[in-house]
């Protein structure tokens, strides 16, 4: 007789596990605080007459406790005040917790129609100052599922002085 109810504890208690386990996956993970980023460079890839491609490369911070694995990022670009570009992150990206890493976009422009608002902005000091840039869109992290996380950044980008060999344009 102990025996038997010593077996329907033992069942109860498994019954009981297998029960709770799926609310286990149920339970939320932390919420994740978005990537600090920032441009770092933008360099010409192909050129042509309706649309052209830029390399950006971005700096990405993880303020967070876990990994940011994001599978893929959808930018937008502004160059001194100019919608300039829309850009898709190249490869998968992942971010150790309290580090920093680079990444390239790719980004598309349209000169022909953008360019000429660009060399207005570019005009006078600008080329000595950098041109202002702002970034926003979303990253994509794989969790549980895939979470959408907004990100966006502003800052100036040093442009390369015409005649100075060896400068850095992301200083």
């Amino acid at each position: 007789m102990a025996w038997q109810r010593q077996r329907n504890s033992v069942w109860a208690v498994l019954v009981a596990l297998v029960a709770l386990a799926p609310a286990c996956s149920l339970v939320e993970p932390e919420p994740l605080d978005p990537p600090a980023v920032s441009l770092r460079n933008l360099e010409p890839e192909a050129l042509g007459i309706n649309s052209q491609v830029f390399r950006a490369r971005l700096g990405l911070f993880n303020p967070n406790t876990v990994p940011l694995k994001i599978s893929r990022g959808d930018l937008e670009l502004e160059l001194a005040g100019v919608g300039a570009a829309q850009g898709r992150t190249i490869a998968a990206i992942e971010v150790p917790p309290g580090a920093e890493v680079e990444a390239d976009i790719r980004v598309t422009t349209h000169l022909l129609r953008d360019g000429p608002a660009l060399l207005r902005a570019l005009s006078g000091s600008a080329a000595q100052q950098g041109i202002a840039y702002s970034l926003s869109g979303y990253v994509y992290v794989q969790r549980r599922g895939t979470d959408r996380i907004p990100v966006s950044a502003s800052g100036r980008l040093g442009l390369p002085v015409p005649g100075q060999k060896g400068t850095d344009p992301a200083l």
